[in-house]
C-alpha cells in the first residue's frame, strides 16, 4: 500500500513539474511600457532569430507617435514631436531624423509580415523613439520606459552647462603657437625633446583637425643622449635623425566622437613613416573630464545615455528607476550644482577631478570659461586646461606616468571664423601606438 501512494504521488510530482515547465515554455512574451502592460488582441509579440518582435502599430502608439503604412512600398513611418523613424520590410535599417539631424542606423534584423500582420523589433523601434528597453527572461517581459518623454522634464534645469557648450560649441578656425615637451625615459635618465611651432586649423565639438610647423631644440636633445650614453659624440645615424627634426612640419587630427588622435607629417620620415601613413592613439583611457562636452546641450547627452540604464533591478517600478538615474545627473550638472563666488564666477565640480568655471558679464552673458580636468588612471596621471574667452583659446596638456615618455604641451591661439568643418578621419594608413 505503501509502495502504491509513493508511486502516485511520484506520478503526480512528474506531471505537475512536466506542465509547469510546458506552461512556462509557451508563456507569451508581454511588453511593459511606464510599468503599464500593454495588451495586444490576434497578433502577439513573437521571437524569431533571438529578437523579439511586436506588431508595429500599437507599439508606436502606445508611445504616442503618428504612424503611417505605405503598402506600395512596404515602409513603416512612425513620427513624434520633431522625430521621424522609417523602417521598410526586408531591410535592415532604420532612417531616423531629429529636427534637422538625420541618421541611417543598420539594424541586426529586418521587419516583416505574417499573417497580414507588420513586425518590427521591438528593442531598435522602441529606442529609435528615445526610450530605455530592457527584457526580463524570468517573466518573458519586455519593459520600456520613454525616457525621452521623462527627460524633457528637466529640460530647463541645466541653462549654465547649455551656456558654456554654447560658448565654446560651433565651428571656428584657430591661428597660433604650441609649445612641446616630451621627456624620453631610458634607463638612466629622461631624455628631453622641445619645440616651438604653428598652429592654424578648425575646431569644433566633434574634434579639430590642424597644422603647422615645428621647430626642435635640437642642441639639448644632443647633449641629453650623449649624457645618456656617455659618449662625446652620438653617431651619424642619430645625428641625421636629430637635425631632420630642426625644422618639420606636421598634421594632427582629433576624432572626438570615436576618442582617437592622428599626426603625421615629415617629422615622422627618419622614423619610418610615409607621407600618407600617419600614427594613431586611442586616447580613451586619458580622456576623463567633462562628460557631455561633445554634445549641443547637456539634454542630449542625457537622451543618449540613459538608453543604457538597466531595467531589470526593479521591473515593476521601471520609471523610478530611470527617474533616479536622471535625478543623479541633474546632481552632478544641474543649475544647483554650480557655487557663485564672492567675485560673481560660477564654479561646478563634477567628480573631484573636473573644475568647470564661467564667467558672466552684466548681461548674465558668458565671456569666458575655464574648464580644468586632473584625474589618474592605472598610475597614469592626466591634466589639462582649456581657457576660452571669445576672441582666444588657451590649451595646456600634461601627462605622466607612461612607460614610454611624459608629455606636456600648450596652445594659445586665437579664434576666427571658420570656412569648413574639421576632418575627422585621416587620409591614410593607420599606425597605432601604444604609449605603454
Amino acid at each position: 500500500m505503501k509502495k502504491r501512494i509513493f508511486l502516485c504521488a511520484a506520478v503526480f510530482v512528474f506531471i505537475s513539474v512536466f506542465s509547469f515547465s510546458a506552461i512556462a515554455a509557451n508563456k507569451d512574451i508581454s511588453v511593459r511600457i511606464d510599468d503599464s502592460p500593454i495588451r495586444f488582441s490576434d497578433a502577439k509579440p513573437i521571437v524569431e532569430n533571438n529578437r523579439t518582435f511586436v506588431p508595429f502599430r500599437i507599439i508606436f502608439e502606445s508611445m504616442g507617435a503618428k504612424v503611417d503604412w505605405n503598402n506600395d512600398e512596404q515602409i513603416i513611418t512612425a513620427k513624434r514631436n520633431d522625430r521621424t523613424v522609417v523602417f521598410q520590410i526586408g531591410k535592415q535599417e532604420m532612417k531616423i531624423t531629429d529636427g534637422d539631424k538625420y541618421t541611417m542606423k543598420v539594424i541586426d534584423v529586418a521587419p516583416f509580415i505574417r499573417n497580414n500582420r507588420t513586425y518590427v523589433p521591438v528593442r531598435f523601434a522602441s529606442e529609435a523613439l528615445g526610450a530605455c528597453v530592457d527584457w526580463d527572461s524570468q517573466t518573458k517581459t519586455v519593459l520600456i520606459v520613454d525616457a525621452d518623454k521623462l527627460t524633457n522634464q528637466y529640460a530647463d534645469k541645466f541653462s549654465k552647462i547649455d551656456d558654456f557648450l554654447e560658448f565654446v560649441g560651433g565651428s571656428y578656425a584657430l591661428e597660433g603657437y604650441i609649445k612641446l615637451d616630451i621627456k624620453y625615459k631610458t634607463l638612466s635618465e629622461k631624455i628631453p625633446v622641445l619645440a616651438d611651432g604653428t598652429l592654424s586649423g578648425v575646431i569644433n565639438p566633434q574634434g579639430f583637425d590642424f597644422s603647422g610647423t615645428l621647430v626642435f631644440n635640437t642642441d639639448v636633445m644632443k647633449a641629453a643622449i650623449m649624457s645618456n650614453e656617455g659618449k662625446v659624440d652620438i653617431g651619424q645615424d642619430i645625428e641625421k635623425i636629430i637635425d631632420s627634426l630642426s625644422n618639420s612640419s606636421y598634421h594632427a587630427i582629433k576624432n572626438n566622437l570615436e576618442n582617437m588622435f592622428y599626426i603625421s607629417g615629415n617629422v615622422f620620415y627618419e622614423l619610418g613613416l610615409d607621407t600618407n601613413v600617419w600614427a594613431g592613439l586611442n586616447t580613451e583611457e586619458y580622456s576623463g573630464g567633462f562628460v557631455p562636452l561633445n554634445e549641443s546641450s547637456v539634454l542630449d547627452y542625457i537622451k543618449k545615455s540613459v538608453q543604457n540604464v538597466s531595467l531589470i533591478s526593479e521591473p515593476d517600478n521601471t520609471v523610478n528607476t530611470v527617474k533616479k538615474y536622471l535625478d543623479g545627473i541633474l546632481n552632478i550638472y544641474g543649475d544647483d550644482a554650480f557655487v557663485m563666488s564672492e567675485y560673481g564666477e560660477y564654479t561646478l565640480n563634477t567628480n573631484g577631478e573636473t573644475n568647470l568655471t564661467l564667467y558672466y558679464d552684466k548681461n548674465e552673458k558668458i565671456i569666458s570659461s575655464k574648464i580644468d580636468n586632473n584625474f589618474s588612471n592605472n598610475g597614469i596621471l592626466c591634466k589639462t586646461s582649456l581657457q576660452t574667452t571669445g576672441d582666444s583659446q588657451s590649451y595646456t596638456f600634461y601627462i605622466s606616468g607612461l612607460k614610454v615618455c611624459d608629455i606636456s604641451f600648450t596652445v594659445n591661439a586665437n579664434k576666427l571664423a571658420a570656412d569648413r568643418k574639421p576632418v575627422l578621419f585621416p587620409n591614410g594608413d593607420v599606425i597605432d601606438i601604444d604609449l605603454n
